[in-house]
């Protein structure tokens, strides 16, 4: 038996973009673990980012999608055709969690949910022809995992990546991680993590924990420094929160971190607008000053990015130059979204009644102003965050903040530092003359 597993295009209505310089993690674990529970089954991958999917030339007896939200409707319709033509379906991710019942019109079967327990089981009844509809996983225990697979790609990638947990302790109402993964976090032990980031092909990595040192600082202290002994001549960045830095052992937190490889940390300041902070539920994780927890990780010679979202309900005309106001003073750099409320999330529930008719799902890309607003319309929105990131992105101003990153930190820290911002400018732009807003 043959199985195509396949990550849909980000692209709006479902064009094809030059995608994230890491290969679809979900898909790259799926395949190793395949190959641990029928390891006889053939599995081929594609990241139809990077190249054309077409369902008359499939090749496979099960197609596998994993879909978020923006990623939907083109999963759909290539769902759809593909069963039209003999093929079975099967979709998981985290909207398929959300919205099952929407999901599941398209597909002969959905997954909701973590996989491990329920994939043989997917697996053994496509090949006997006695499908469910809905497969139902739980939350595994975190030991054993299969290693992710990374050779079966047709195209390339900048980054590996590795995971150390799942789950989150905090209750977010933009996000869906505590939902679907849960709310106690789970981790994986330290000797795995590090045998498999050692004995891996990359030399950068994307660590794609929800958050990187969040969950427990004395065991990623301890994970930190099993890493800085045991892992040579690899470098990766990741996300966290800002509370944590002002943890008592915060020193030996950063300075193991650095050790271990860690070149930039992506950090969820979330919003500038306190009272967006509130309706966001997540002032928890800010900590009481935010601003010296920044300056602290970078004297460690760790890059800074901020992870905040402009344009909810509560925010402000002048919350948007006050991103840029707040980037300038501190030397660092932003990734500033949309707010988007994804389905599955409390703040869906909350903007529900302003959600704005007419939009497929693929609008939910964190660019787009999908619901109305108090006082600013959705074009002065989504004019108002490309105006943001073309002054965040200029190259003067990428040098400028990759200047002040800690000499400690030299070289890969300002590498990476580069390696970050550079594209996501690019993409940023080229997304705006797309619209014609640049």
């Amino acid at each position: 038996m043959k199985l195509l597993l396949v990550s849909p295009p980000f692209g709006e209505k479902g064009q094809m973009s030059k995608g994230l310089p890491i290969a679809p993690p979900v898909l790259e674990y799926l395949t190793g673990l395949t190959n641990k529970v029928r390891p006889d089954i053939r599995v081929e991958l594609l990241d139809a980012n990077k190249e054309p999917f077409n369902p008359e030339q499939v090749d496979a007896d099960i197609v596998g999608f994993t879909v978020l939200t923006p990623q939907s409707p083109w999963a759909y319709r290539m769902s759809d055709k593909l069963r039209e033509l003999g093929k079975k379906v099967v979709l998981g991710g985290i909207h398929v969690t959300a919205l099952p019942d929407e999901a599941k019109a398209h597909a002969d079967a959905i997954v909701l949910g973590e996989a491990e327990h329920i994939w043989k089981e997917v697996l053994d009844d496509a090949e006997s022809d006695r499908m469910k509809q809905v497969y139902k996983g739980e939350f595994p225990e975190l030991t054993d995992l299969p290693r992710p697979v990374s050779n079966l790609w047709k195209t390339k990638y900048v980054y590996g990546y590795f995971q150390t947990s799942r789950g989150c302790p905090f209750s977010c109402t933009f996000c869906s991680v505590h939902k679907f993964f849960g709310g106690k976090v789970r981790m994986r032990p330290i000797s795995e993590v590090v045998n498999e980031v050692a004995s891996s092909k990359w030399k950068l990595f994307w660590g794609i924990d929800d958050n990187i040192w969040g969950v427990s600082v004395p065991k990623t202290i301890e994970l930190y420094r099993e890493m800085a002994k045991n892992v040579r001549m690899k470098w990766w960045f990741g996300s966290g929160d800002l509370k944590s830095v002002s943890h008592p052992r915060s020193h030996e937190l950063l300075s193991n971190a650095r050790r271990a490889g860690l070149t930039a940390v992506l950090l969820g300041w979330e919003s500038n607008n306190l009272s967006s902070l509130e309706e966001y539920k997540a002032a928890t994780k800010q900590g009481r000053e935010r601003r010296d927890a920044i300056k602290k990780i970078r004297d460690y010679g760790i890059e800074v990015m901020l992870f905040i979202m402009v344009g909810g309900r509560q925010d402000k005309r002048e919350d948007f130059d006050g991103i840029l106001k707040l980037c300038n003073e501190l030397k660092v750099s932003a990734h500033p979204v949309m707010t988007t409320p994804f389905p599955g999330t409390e703040l869906y529930e909350i903007y529900k009644p302003y959600l704005i008719e007419g939009f497929g799902w693929d609008s939910y890309d964190g660019n787009r102003a999908v619901f109305e607003h108090p006082s600013m319309s959705p074009r002065e929105r989504e004019e108002a965050i490309i105006r943001l990131r073309s002054d965040l992105f200029s190259i003067p101003k990428i040098l400028q903040r990759m200047a002040r990153v800690s000499w400690r930190g030299f070289p890969m820290s300002h590498i990476t530092s580069w390696m970050v911002q550079y594209p996501q400018g690019r993409a940023f732009k080229q997304y705006a003359k797309e619209k014609g807003m640049l």
